[in-house]
């Protein structure tokens, strides 16, 4: 459940499955994801709450019976060894039933709202749905900066030149 924007299903790889989620494709290219428990329904483990009615607390407009996955979102544990993408260039898909879904790599740790991190991250892809690359118009930018002539000049005095 997306209970944020509802323009994407994050998919996690659980090692005990609990959270499964069943995909089908439908239409050509398209996913839809749905819970792959029926006797679960809409019910949720937090630990410390324990099991709770997604739909009973928060209304049905919270819940789907299913969704379309336009978006996978990897959670990784944060490593300050590893090199991530800091600019948002690096177009990676993951291939769910032979289709090519966009993923994006997000790494973690605690203090982070992970969240508000997705719901932007799906709000993004939208963008590039709609043709709008952020981080290609940053690019542009800062090369278009680099070749004029105020770079050269502040470039000159940070130097001494």
């Amino acid at each position: 459940v997306n209970h944020y924007s509802g323009r994407i299903i994050l998919i996690f790889f659980l090692s005990n499955q609990h959270d499964a989620v069943e995909i089908r494709r439908v239409a050509g290219n398209i996913l839809l994801g749905q819970g792959a428990n029926a006797i679960l329904g809409h019910h949720m483990e937090i630990r410390g709450l324990g099991i709770i009615n997604v739909a009973h607390l928060f209304g049905v407009g919270s819940i789907r019976d299913n969704k379309q996955i336009q978006l996978v979102c990897r959670l990784e544990e944060w490593d300050a060894h590893k090199e991530y993408d800091r600019i948002g260039t690096d177009e990676r898909t993951w291939e769910i039933l032979g289709v090519a879904t966009p993923h994006i790599e997000i790494p973690v740790k605690p203090g982070r709202n992970i969240p508000i991190i997705i719901e932007t991250a799906a709000m993004n892809e939208r963008l590039k749905k709609m043709g709008y690359y952020s981080a290609r118009e940053f690019n542009q930018n800062v090369m278009r900066w680099l070749d004029s002539e105020n770079a050269r000049k502040a470039y000159s005095q940070k130097k001494g030149i």
